[in-house]
């Protein structure tokens, strides 16, 4: 997407035009970004009164091209990589997809500008004190920050201060009228797969988190495009450890069983605390979800794979939460109508703080995650789909546009409508997580 440019991909940075103590944020940032991996790159440049310390993946400053620095975490979708102006950087911004946070720098003119995707999937943070402004990639390394909004571009010129200018309403609300189940489906189809296409495009072998259909959906389709390992995190005697039994059976997708035993969630979590992840650890459901995603991009990068792929967004979009039943899309009272799909469109914008979790344990791995259900475009469509496409009431089905699409694509009926608790719960991980807290608090 962006050529000719200096660029570097980051796992975590620090930037800013103040003096600067570089130890200290190495100390705050290194444990993080040098976990045994051997594949870190610290990298440090200092031009024109901007100072940064970058954790990457990959450098690219082509000769002479020093002038714009493009700091990204992440990808950005579209078919044109002129980003010569904030102009150009906008019209990229506002016409793209993808999952990624940026920073342009001009190192000539003093500016820096700043983004999050719409869905806000990678985490950003800056401070910003007059004349002064650092931005950083993990927000403990500043005393106090605000969170960059997602959809919006952050321009901050030297001596004339910021300005916030909205590229992406997140997503609007603005439900469609005419639109049958059948256009439904096969929109939603191609909204998924033209996503995956996109993530995948370059790369040559994944690691897919296999658990609900979402998922399986996601191997499916990426099975047909590139090497893929599906993998399932349990414990044993859960239910997704009989259900990926299961999908082998059914479907003969071959799914690696990952096993958990209560020492190597042990170890899970003393290694989550040192590597210092921002996560709230009061929160049993949050310290268990992250347990699942350590586990897989720990499995993704000792197997030699480009990337993690998980389904993360689709109960936001489809309607995978069990409180969804409450309300009855059919009733002629059109506010109880919207108030799920209000809900459902809520519930989406509170999901970055789950997104950004899961990129900061897969990010200390230095293993790229992929959320093709984290799609601009295909968020934008489904969000205003009619409410009685995603949750029926009266069968208690809840992802029913999800799970048509399932069958689309050949995936058996009794697979496509199987009953499913959240993975922090049919993994067995949830109960071993909280036995295991009572056990460490006593």
């Amino acid at each position: 997407m962006i050529d000719g440019y200096a660029l570097i991909r980051y796992n975590g940075f620090i930037l800013t035009n103040k003096d600067i103590d570089l130890e200290l944020c190495r100390r705050m940032m290194g444990n993080r970004y040098d976990k045994g991996s051997g594949r870190r790159r610290e990298f440090v440049f200092k031009k024109d009164g901007f100072t940064a310390l970058c954790y990457c993946k990959y450098v690219q400053i082509p000769e002479g091209q020093d002038r714009i620095i493009i700091l990204l975490n992440g990808d950005i979708y579209y078919n044109s990589s002129n980003v010569h102006s904030l102009h150009d950087l906008h019209g990229m911004l506002a016409r793209s997809d993808g999952n990624y946070a940026l920073t342009w720098i001009d190192t000539n003119d003093g500016v820096i500008a700043f983004a999050r995707d719409p869905l806000g999937s990678k985490p950003l943070y800056y401070k910003h004190d007059g004349s002064n402004i650092t931005i950083a990639s993990d927000r403990r390394v500043l005393n106090t920050c605000v969170e960059v909004e997602p959809g919006t571009l952050y321009i901050f010129r030297l001596g004339l201060g910021m300005e916030k200018i909205r590229f992406s309403p997140i997503i609007e609300y603005k439900p469609y009228v005419d639109v049958s189940m059948d256009d439904a489906i096969e929109h939603t189809r191609h909204l998924i797969s033209t996503s995956l296409i996109r993530r995948l495009s370059g790369r040559s072998r994944i690691v897919v988190g296999v658990s609900g259909i979402d998922s399986i959906i996601l191997a499916m389709l990426s099975n047909h495009i590139l090497d893929v390992i599906p993998v399932t995190v349990c414990t044993k005697g859960s239910y997704d450890e009989m259900n990926a039994r299961y999908i082998q059976e059914v479907m003969g997708l071959r799914t690696h069983i990952l096993m958990l035993e209560e020492q190597d969630i042990l170890k899970i979590l003393n290694d989550i605390s040192t590597l210092e992840i921002d996560i709230d650890f009061a929160s049993t459901m949050d310290v268990s979800i992250a347990c699942i995603v350590y586990a897989l991009a720990r499995f993704a990068r000792d197997n030699g794979a480009d990337a993690l792929m998980l389904g993360q967004l689709a109960d936001e979009l489809f309607g995978g939460y069990a409180r969804y039943l409450r309300y009855d899309c059919r009733s002629s009272n059109s506010s109880i109508h919207n108030d799920l799909n209000m809900i459902l469109f809520n519930d989406l914008k509170k999901a970055s703080h789950d997104l950004c979790r899961d990129e900061s344990i897969a990010s200390s791995m230095l293993v790229d995650l992929l959320l093709p259900y984290a799609s601009v475009e295909l968020a934008r469509y489904v969000v205003n789909l009619p409410a009685e496409f995603k949750v029926d009431v009266v069968h208690g089905v809840r992802k029913l546009l999800l799970r048509k699409v399932a069958e689309s694509i050949g995936i058996a009926h009794e697979i496509a409508y199987r009953e499913k608790k959240a993975m922090q719960f049919s993994t067995g991980v949830f109960k071993m997580v909280k036995r295991l807290s009572k056990v460490l608090h006593r």
